[in-house]
């Protein structure tokens, strides 16, 4: 992986779903050059095909149950979105069948086909609608359930087709994620759950007798890929936790969970030790066990109709996300898809290296190491730090980390305290100290890299809470790291949390108390880098989205504004359209080829082995 270009071009499939007959397996491609686009994996020609050439968000694919299409969204130019029913025959053109200035999304078939339900913010909330396929109008079947910022869920429909389960948070702002039943006719709403912050989507079982969702209780922390299977009465029953040790993974808008065709078992996706796979968790409770025993990451599935096969999401450390699809009953993988053919050479696996942090502990880690490495050389090295907090970096695709490897970097990728996947003890060490011992597992990581004798010098980077990390370390230490990067991050809890959308504002209170910035003064000054920025001598590049609802933009602008008035070397990059991350293609080539140059620019020096194959050539639709 030698140029930017080739960085960027490469292809990756999310969302599976098989089509109700069990003959193919709808999918979403992205490629980076045109966005996330429907496509199908014909069983009967063993082939992919598109579906439609029409961009499509990313999200949730549901079938008609008599096999005929699939329901998407798409943005429109009223800056909302509508959805579409795309049809799996080219004799059948295209129908739209929920439009608007709002937001429309998260269609979901009735079993009959004769129903669409959907999230649609056109009340001013966003709640669940229902319109007739047949013709006719759409109706409101919830009030208040979400407000509009909520980025999340889908409703699902039971068995019989008689209700629709939903998450809300109409009960409060914060801690009240709660699983609720309406009724087709909409005249009875029911809570199911209370107490429990769900985190997935609710997944009913085959007989209808059970809901399964992914979440904690209102009094733990926010696990991030460390939280509990929940089994959930639809009747008037207690729910019940199945997995008390944590280990499964949510997936927003997606499967996450889902059941076995006899409703003995729930299959979750389980997170440990970097590695994802495919458990199996009794529904009566007991003993969970391992569908998949893979090393790298399984990040999506869905049960074929007649229960007997898995479709599976994989990736690796050397290949992206692709499809396969494996027997339930136990058996090799079979790829289906091959989205890493792009890839000019193949590219060998990072090596595990547990380095030890400030207090004894050991944290673990990814070592990135250039072609043709040799240890009698120098080389600059970079210490790059995960996003999502309670989340981790895992061994899975990360094509940037591998592709500065490839211009001559060595990469230490680390798992700081607070990183899912390494036990509940590991993960509760963050709460309640953002900025705090994990800043000293990051500066404890770049002494350790720096201490190798084939380093030279060294850099820091990382983007959300990555970019929040890498402004807290060149805080607390300003002399360690010679350049840093950071995208996207946040530093100032107060103004971070007041000005970003609902699943900002609950990250950041749930590790909180699930209290709020101005509830907890003193405890968020010391979480905010904006009031010792003042400390900052490392040149450090700064890039952003102007439309990014989880961390607002006014988070660079106060590093940018406070580095500008000390004339500490910054640059600072905003990309216009962009929300959290960068999507379009020109932005993502522009925003790799100006880390590269930066890194380059303050840790290339003469004793350092090698120079940049490519830097590519930097884009001009930012502002700066």
């Amino acid at each position: 992986m030698k140029t930017v270009e080739e960085l960027v071009a490469i292809p990756s499939v999310s969302f599976p779903a098989w089509s109700p007959q069990g003959n193919a397996i709808a999918f979403l491609l992205h490629d980076p050059a045109v966005g996330w686009r429907l496509a199908m994996y014909d069983f009967e020609t063993a082939s992919v095909r598109m579906l439609s050439e029409e961009p499509v968000t990313p999200g949730r694919l549901t079938w008609m149950p008599d096999g005929s299409m699939c329901a998407v969204v798409r943005p429109n130019d009223e800056g909302g979105s509508d959805i579409w029913l795309v049809p799996t025959s080219d004799s059948v053109a295209e129908t739209r069948v929920a439009s608007g200035s709002w937001v429309n999304r998260s269609p979901a078939f009735s079993p009959d086909g004769q129903l669409l339900a959907f999230l649609s913010g056109k009340a001013g909330a966003l709640d669940v609608w229902v319109t007739p396929l047949n013709g006719g109008k759409s109706r409101q079947l919830t009030q208040n359930t979400n407000p509009l910022d909520e980025s999340r869920w889908m409703p699902r429909w039971s068995p019989d087709g008689q209700w629709i389960a939903y998450v809300s948070s109409r009960s409060g702002e914060r801690n009240n994620d709660d699983v609720w039943l309406a009724s087709l006719d909409g005249t009875e709403h029911r809570q199911l759950t209370v107490g429990i912050i769900v985190n997935s989507n609710p997944a009913w079982s085959p007989d209808g007798q059970w809901i399964a969702v992914v979440g904690n209780t209102e009094t733990e922390h926010w696990y991030g890929d460390d939280a509990d299977i929940w089994r959930v009465d639809p009747g008037e029953g207690p729910s019940v936790r199945l997995t008390p040790a944590g280990g499964h993974s949510r997936r927003l808008e997606g499967a996450g969970i889902t059941w076995s065709a006899d409703a003995r078992a729930i299959f979750a996706l389980a997170f440990r030790n970097g590695d994802q796979n495919i458990a199996a968790v009794p529904a009566d409770g007991g003993v969970r066990t391992l569908l998949t025993n893979l090393s790298g990451q399984v990040t999506d599935m869905a049960l074929s109709p007649d229960g007997k096969t898995l479709a599976v999401i994989h990736e690796s450390q050397t290949c992206p996300a692709n499809l396969f699809i494996m027997p339930v009953e136990g058996g090799r993988l079979r790829q289906l898809t091959h989205s890493g053919s792009s890839i000019s050479r193949p590219l060998p696996p990072p090596e595990r290296v547990p380095y030890l942090s400030f207090d004894g502990l050991y944290c673990d880690a990814y070592l990135y190491l250039p072609p043709e490495f040799d240890e009698d050389q120098r080389y600059p090295g970079l210490i790059q730090v995960h996003g999502g907090g309670t989340n981790a970096y895992g061994n899975g695709w990360h094509p940037v980390e591998q592709w500065l490897a490839a211009q001559g970097y060595v990469v230490f990728a680390i798992e700081y305290r607070g990183s899912s996947g390494y036990g509940r003890e590991f993960a509760n060490l963050s709460y309640a100290d953002w900025g705090g011992d994990q800043t000293l597992d990051a500066v404890a990581a770049g002494q350790w890299l720096l201490d190798q004798p084939y380093i030279s010098t060294i850099g820091i980077y990382g983007g959300s809470y990555g970019g929040y990390m890498t402004l807290h370390s060149i805080v607390a230490e300003p002399k360690l790291f010679s350049a840093a990067v950071d995208m996207y991050g946040k530093t100032n809890a107060f103004t971070g949390q007041a000005k970003a959308d609902r699943v900002g504002r609950l990250f950041s209170s749930r590790d909180y108390w699930g209290r709020y910035a101005h509830e907890i003064p003193e405890a968020m000054k010391k979480a905010s880098t904006v009031y010792r920025l003042d400390r900052i001598e490392t040149p450090l590049l700064i890039m952003h989205g102007d439309r990014d609802a989880r961390v607002p933009p006014i988070e660079s602008q106060q590093v940018a504004e406070a580095l500008s008035r000390m004339d500490v070397p910054h640059d600072y990059v905003v990309y216009p359209g962009e929300g959290h991350g960068f999507q379009k293609w020109e932005h993502r080539v522009d925003c790799y080829t100006r880390i590269l140059r930066w890194f380059d620019q303050y840790l290339r020096s003469d004793d350092s082995r090698g120079e940049s194959t490519s830097a590519g050539a930097v884009a001009t639709p930012v502002r700066q």
